[in-house]
């Protein structure tokens, strides 16, 4: 059996406890990192993108936002604005968000939009549509 450690998803609204596991996978600002037991100590900055974890043979992938990867002897935790396992995304809610920023960029001259919080909504949902179509 390969070393394990312990592994944390913590969003404002719920803690995803996923006990011991073996390996797991994040989208860093700088690109994507995995973390095997015995890595170094280190604090990452979160994208917006995905999470995989695994432990034995099985595979969990998380839809998530943004947020800080805190890297420890005793193990990770994830500290992420949003999170979504790929069981849990709802594909018609996703599909209608990414329809709302999309229609909300096409008004290019409206004022009354702010096109960077409508690019930020668009690249969630886009997110979670590739996490769920998985």
């Amino acid at each position: 059996m390969a070393a394990q450690f312990h592994l944390e998803i913590i969003t404002p609204t719920r803690v995803y406890d996923e006990g011991e596991v073996d390996y797991v996978r994040a989208t860093g600002v700088d690109g994507s990192f995995g973390v095997m037991a015995h890595h170094a100590d280190a604090i990452m900055a979160l994208a917006i993108g995905e999470i995989k974890v695994v432990k034995g043979s099985v595979e969990t992938t998380y839809a998530t936002s943004k947020g800080f990867a805190e890297i420890t002897k005793d193990g990770v935790q994830l500290l992420v604005e949003s999170a979504e396992s790929q069981s849990g995304l709802d594909l018609k809610r996703a599909q209608e968000a990414y329809d709302r920023a999309t229609e909300l960029l096409a008004r290019k001259k409206d004022e009354l939009v702010d096109h960077q919080r409508a690019l930020r909504a668009l690249e969630r949902s886009v997110n979670r549509l590739k996490v769920a179509k998985k």
